[in-house]
């Protein structure tokens, strides 16, 4: 009984992959060849986590104020994504056994949009552009699992870390968004 399930399985693993194949066919390859990436990277973390294998590095002690590099992977329509990218800074908000709720950000605004807040120059953040501003996208707050989190380069404990006043103006952006 438990072979014939696996074959059946298997085949139904063998027709998935043919007709994703097909309707990457039809798409630039370019795009086709970094969303085939991100899914291998994202079928890596799913046998990780089932195999019970650890995390890969990880910044020092997490809390919430500490921004970090996040691959959030390839996604839909208008939706945040690494697409040329490979990930985003964001903002530590929460963390909860294996998953962290986080706060992307960008460095660009998007004007109209009553969930994008100027947070203003992070100091070390944007060392091409120091005088870049950060943007907190509070329309794609996520928990994501600590896999999905890698060390900043150059950064002595793989993070930077907002100071008290940076994190209440953070406090009061979420309020503004979502209390009012």
């Amino acid at each position: 009984m438990r072979d014939k399930t696996h074959r059946k399985n298997k085949a139904k693993v063998d027709e998935l992959l043919l007709s994703i194949k097909k309707q990457l066919s039809n798409i630039d390859s370019e795009i086709a060849l970094e969303y085939l990436n991100w899914i291998g990277k994202k079928t890596l973390y799913l046998n990780q986590s089932i195999n019970k294998i650890g995390y890969g590095a990880q910044p020092d002690n997490l809390s919430r104020g500490d921004i970090v590099w996040v691959e959030f992977g390839i996604n839909v329509g208008t939706e945040l994504s690494d697409y040329k990218t490979h990930g985003h800074y964001a903002l530590v908000w929460a963390i909860d056994l294996g998953n962290v709720i986080v706060i992307p950000l960008s460095s660009r605004d998007a004007p109209g949009s009553l969930l994008t807040f100027d947070l203003g120059i992070i100091e070390g953040l944007n060392d091409k552009n120091e005088l870049a501003h950060s943007y907190l996208k509070l329309d794609a707050i996520r928990s994501v699992s600590k896999r999905r989190i890698a060390r900043m380069n150059g950064r002595e404990n793989g993070k930077l870390t907002l100071d008290d006043a940076m994190i209440e103006k953070v406090k009061m952006a979420i309020q503004m968004a979502f209390l009012n």
